[in-house]
């Protein structure tokens, strides 16, 4: 399994990055996880956009889909022509209505789509998809990858990565987390901005409880805010999880 990560920005684009988007690889299969605005762009550094067997989308706000309206051409194109096969999965939620529509009319026939929840339980290629619906304004949902167990001379070892979305710290996140070999966490914000919690997102500090409690192997803070000076998120986030922090950049890669 491999993740790049092809944006990180919240809200808005810092310089020389792109909102959140990332790529995920896993048994020759290739994965959008949300489509903020750069992604299509950047992804293409590593893959053609014809070589995308599917979408997740973890809610509707701009600065995770925008995206998909710009690469919808690029698929018609490759779909008209031969090279990709119509209606490309994306799995997405469908609301808010209005937003929900307004994609849904611009996407058209290229994009087959399934609406995500917490009882949709995806077997992709051999790798499972599970959501949680998390505490953020719109319906958003984290997502959890988990590959097959292999076995190694310890006994056996699963590949599993979480991908938070954004939202503020809830207790049912951490048993969602538990034991993910790689933790992309929602840092948006620091601890001074503790009265902004209602915005739905967590600071660097809880993003690094999150990883402590979920007993995660790796944390990735991500989803920061562009003008936000990232060591303090980094010293933050060290505050509680001891193990290994990195802030996401555009072109991370990491194989699991």
């Amino acid at each position: 399994m491999k993740i790049i990560v092809l944006g990180t920005s919240a809200a808005f684009s810092g310089k020389n990055d792109g909102c959140s988007s990332y790529f995920l690889s896993e048994n020759g299969k290739n994965y959008l996880i949300d489509t903020g605005p750069g992604c299509v762009s950047y992804l293409q550094n590593y893959i053609s956009y014809r070589d995308i067997n599917g979408i997740f989308i973890s809610h509707l706000h701009a600065d995770h889909v925008s995206d998909i309206y710009t690469l919808r051409y690029a698929i018609y194109t490759a779909q008209r022509d031969g090279y990709m096969k119509p209606s490309l999965p994306i799995y997405m939620p469908k609301s808010p209505k209005k937003t929900f529509k307004f994609i849904k009319d611009a996407i058209k026939k290229e994009f087959a789509i399934t609406e995500i929840s917490e009882s949709l339980n995806l077997k992709l290629d051999g790798m499972t998809v599970s959501f949680k619906k998390t505490d953020h304004p719109l319906d958003t949902y984290a997502m959890r990858f988990e590959c097959p167990a292999i076995k190694t001379g310890k006994g056996s070892l699963n590949k599993t990565v979480v991908y938070t979305a954004d939202t503020g710290y809830f207790d049912g996140l951490v048993s969602f987390s538990r034991n993910a070999d790689i933790l992309i966490a929602d840092a948006t914000l620091q601890s001074p901005d503790m009265e902004l919690e209602n915005l739905g997102h967590m600071t660097a500090e809880q993003a690094g409880q999150l990883a402590k409690e979920a007993d995660a192997n790796k944390l990735i803070l991500t989803h920061i805010w562009p003008e936000y000076d990232k060591n303090t998120s980094m010293g933050e986030a060290k505050k509680s999880f001891k193990k290994s922090v990195e802030i996401a950049k555009r072109g991370l890669e990491i194989t699991l």
